[in-house]
């Protein structure tokens, strides 16, 4: 395989995206639900520089806020302005109605102050042309291109008017364009409604604001694909993934885990190397299992290493997550770029800007210096306590063992009358395991700290450095983002050389519809490359990205829903062979069957570069078992498991008598919904911490209705506190709530509209979002379903109670143990499973829970936890004490008050 391969194949997914991809239909405002748009009146005073913010009518700013809360994934709000109106004659006879901007901006809405009105905003930079309108009026007969449409690239002034004006004259079916000679001033609606009706199309000075259905594909995306078709050099990320092997092996980094306010598990320590080692590598996250964190720890890492990171994702809300637990989980108060295209830019501007005006922490040489040295100190006094604690364990095994067979009369006169007395000494004098179990804890717990505090000293130190050697570079940069002509802008960054940027801001944080906005297409600009939800990120939007990396990390779930595609496949075999490919490689490199993470899947030479995450963090264990015995073999060790905790109401079935009606909806299952929710609301209305919760149903009509209900009946304020969330699986997916409704639709005639449901990705993602408690809303009957119909094992299965705990066999030692803590009010369980762990006893006192390591008692108590599990104990929020069987038969008083001490 050559090269010429890899550029076929970047040209076959640059067609199967632009064939898959849809504009923003803004052809007709008309069509548009009526309370989700509306003119605006007087003079225009966003799009003209007038005013940064404008402020709507009470009624209009509360109705589109609503929608957009609860249409948030779906719709899209934009301010258009200059729109074509009249009659578009069509070439088969007859004509449509025409009523679309001739350009327009992705538009924010923000409370006020006081919290009664909203204001709009847009960036005046960031004007987009309409363009799926303007294909329909383009005259073809007068030259020229589509492309040449000379939209503003700032605040559009007089000239730029006329500019608009001539070209729109000249190279459109809209000759008439006298009237928006008037811009900024404003036609009325009557204007307005009047053009509408006129058989000629013509150009008004008008303004509008609209929340519309989203499109797909991005014209940037696009451009950018052409460019790594034609680009020189592809990076060795892009190469491996296209089914290559780099020209270059590149050397690989180290990683460093201790350095980080972190204990990670043995997975993410993997995980942490492996971006450092392979070109590409994989990270396999189940729901729940704490993969945000990861790559927020993974990004640390390659950062203390001294290298940039790219953290990308279809999904908005994903990176933002990784952002978050960046600045609040491991203390990095600088050094993250994150947000949407505006927002970014915007905070680039703002800490160039303090940086050069000297804002920034001034921490000495010495003093970042003194806390590395501090921190070796203490890596190495972990490592100390870590071989101290297993000596230990190991010392207090041999001892126990020596105990046991004096007991039962099997051991040597001389040993019996001389060793056995020194061991028993020895017991009553040594250091307790506990204690320098103790040590150690409070040594992770200083490092921890230390690091954090490293971090930002060391991030200080960075940039104090780089401003002393190249202040005049980042004067030029400050200039460029500032440049209000994007091909001013263009000129001034080919002079700068990003790797000194980056090593001001080494952690880019962005979704990949707007890093073509962002950075130049420069290969092997980043270090490293993380991409998460990659099951949800197409092959082609991914592809830039890649080429900006030398290494590349995507994470993802193959057991969850993946991109949606509406390309054919006899139209992506046809576009195949176009790029010159043959048919039968279609199943290999197929853009509308595989995800980003497939593609991944397909490249990795070895199985050492995959990881999976396997300790599951986010539910309570009823609400995960049917998924985990399910899709992941039981692989996923729950860490919330607790002993008499099954037969709480975490996951409740509500049976109704409800029908499903010819539009697909279910009224009885809606009217409960809106029961639930009030109920949820009214609970938790005066508590300071307000429980997120979101309602999931299969089947868009019935998200629709709820939708609609919940906009009538519940306050838009309340919406935002309690972060409702109503949407199918596909809006689901990345998402968690404390509280998650699900409405199934269905009653006993609808079979038909119940196999949908029979899909395992769908299936997975609906039925683990919850944290806390989920509610399921049925009216059908699963008997009539077939027997390996997911639903149907999924109801069933609630009525299986869960694995019962076998307590297994207990010694007469083990026996007094557990009589004596339950003297003291103590319930215990032996031989309890707990994250993938049989624990020796588990105990509870009120809300308190301990675990007992048993180390030498006779039987299956005989072994010791190694450390490493103690960590994941620690990790599932329990403590774990170690107790020797020679400690117990020594000096049972003591042992026990250890224990009750904890308890």
């Amino acid at each position: 395989m050559s090269d010429q391969h890899a550029r076929q194949l970047i040209g076959f997914y640059r067609s199967c995206y632009l064939a898959d991809s849809r504009d923003l239909d803004l052809d007709n405002l008309g069509k548009l639900p009526a309370q989700r748009w509306a003119w605006l009146d007087g003079r225009e005073e966003l799009a003209s520089g007038s005013l940064p913010l404008l402020p709507l009518s009470a009624e209009l700013g509360r109705a589109l806020a609503e929608a957009q809360a609860l249409y948030q994934r779906e719709l899209q709000l934009v301010y258009g302005v200059l729109p074509v109106c009249g009659r578009l004659q069509l070439e088969q006879g007859g004509s449509q109605a025409i009523c679309g901007p001739l350009f327009y901006y992705e538009a924010s809405l923000q409370p006020t102050e006081d919290g009664n009105g909203h204001l709009l905003g847009i960036d005046v930079q960031r004007a987009h042309g309409n363009w799926r309108l303007l294909r329909r009026l383009f005259d073809d007969s007068q030259g020229g291109e589509i492309d040449g449409l000379p939209l503003p690239a700032a605040a559009l002034d007089i000239a730029g008017l006329g500019e608009l004006l001539a070209w729109v004259e000249r190279h459109t079916l809209a000759r008439e364009v006298a009237a928006a000679a008037g811009f900024p001033a404003l036609a009325s609606a009557d204007e307005l409604a009047q053009a509408q009706r006129r058989r000629s199309l013509s150009l008004l000075p008008g303004a509008f604001v609209a929340l519309v259905p989203r499109g797909s594909g991005s014209r940037g995306i696009a451009h950018e694909l052409q460019l790594l078709h034609e680009a020189p050099h592809l990076s060795p990320a892009l190469l491996q993934l296209l089914g290559e092997t780099p020209p270059v092996q590149l050397a690989g980094s180290t990683s460093t885990p201790q350095r980080l306010p972190a204990q990670l598990s043995t997975a993410q320590c993997r995980a942490l190397d492996n971006a450092a080692r392979y070109p590409l590598s994989q990270i396999s996250g189940p729901p729940g299992t704490g993969k945000s964190y990861s790559l927020a720890a993974l990004a640390l890492d390659r950062y203390l290493q001294g290298e940039s990171v790219l953290l990308v994702s279809r999904s908005a809300q994903a990176v933002r997550v990784i952002a978050q637990k960046l600045r609040e989980d491991f203390g990095l108060r600088d050094g993250v770029l994150e947000g949407d295209g505006q927002s970014l830019r915007q905070a680039l501007r703002e800490r160039l800007e303090r940086l050069l005006q000297g804002e920034f922490e001034n921490v000495s040489e010495q003093a970042e210096e003194r806390q590395r040295s501090e921190l070796q100190v203490l890596t190495q006094a972990e490592r100390r306590l870590s071989a101290d604690f297993r000596e230990r364990c190991e010392q207090a095994v041999r001892w126990s063992r020596l105990l046991l067979r004096a007991e039962r009369g099997s051991l040597a006169f001389w040993r019996r009358w001389l060793q056995v007395p020194w061991v028993r000494k020895r017991i009553g004098s040594s250091v307790r395991p506990w204690v320098l179990l103790d040590e150690l804890r409070y040594c992770q717990q200083r490092r921890q700290r230390l690091s954090r505090e490293h971090l930002n000293s060391h991030r200080a130190l960075n940039l104090k450095r780089l401003l002393l050697s190249d202040r005049a570079l980042f004067v030029r940069y400050n200039q460029a983002i500032r440049a209000r002509n994007s091909q001013r802008q263009l000129a001034l960054f080919e002079d700068i050389d990003p790797a000194r940027l980056l090593a001001a801001f080494p952690i880019w944080v962005v979704t990949l519809d707007e890093l073509h906005r962002l950075l130049p297409l420069r290969p092997e600009l980043f270090d490293v490359m993380v991409m998460d939800e990659a099951t949800q990120c197409d092959i082609a939007s991914a592809l830039p990205a890649f080429q900006r990396c030398k290494r590349a990390v995507v994470t993802g779930d193959i057991r969850q829903l993946r991109h949606i595609s509406f390309l054919s496949r006899v139209r992506e075999v046809q576009l195949l062979q176009r790029a010159g490919l043959q048919a039968e490689e279609r199943e290999a490199w197929s853009y509308r069957d595989n995800s980003v993470l497939d593609l991944v899947g397909q490249q990795l030479s070895s199985q050492e570069a995959v990881v999976f995450l396997d300790e599951h963090f986010r539910s309570r264990p009823a609400l995960i078992r049917f998924s985990n015995e399910m899709f992941y073999d039981r692989r996923l060790r729950v860490m919330k498991e607790r002993p008499g905790v099954q037969g709480c109401d975490s996951l409740q079935l509500q049976r109704l008598d409800g029908q499903r009606g010819r539009n697909g909806t279910n009224e009885v299952e809606v009217a409960r919904v809106l029961a639930l929710l009030e109920a949820h609301l009214a609970e938790y209305r005066g508590s300071p911490l307000k429980p997120s919760v979101g309602v999931l149903s299969p089947f868009r009509d019935q998200v629709e209705l709820i939708r609609k209900r919940v906009g009538e009946t519940l306050p838009l304020e309340q919406l935002r506190e309690f972060r409702l969330l109503v949407d199918t699986p596909y809006g689901f997916q990345g998402e968690e709530r404390d509280l998650m409704i699900l409405s199934f639709a269905i009653d006993r005639e609808s079979s038909q509209a119940a196999a949908y449901l029979n899909r395992a990705d769908l299936f997975n993602v609906a039925i683990t979002r919850a944290r806390e408690r989920q509610v399921l809303l049925f009216s059908g009957d699963e008997r009539q379903l077939p027997a390996t119909h997911l639903l149907r094992r999924y109801l069933e299965s609630l009525e299986i109670p869960g694995a019962a705990w076998q307590p297994g066999a207990t010694d007469a030692a083990r026996s007094q143990l557990c009589e004596a803590l339950q003297a003291q009010g103590v319930t215990t369980w032996n031989h309890y499973p707990l994250a993938g762990l049989v624990l020796d006893i588990f105990c509870r006192r009120g809300d308190k829970c301990l675990a007992i390591d048993l180390i030498g008692f006779p039987g299956e108590g005989e072994g010791f936890l190694e450390l490493e599990r103690y960590l994941v104990l620690a990790r599932a929020g329990l403590e774990t004490l170690p107790l020797s069987y020679g400690l117990w038969r020594e000096a049972p008083e003591q042992a026990l008050e250890a224990l009750l001490a904890r308890l």
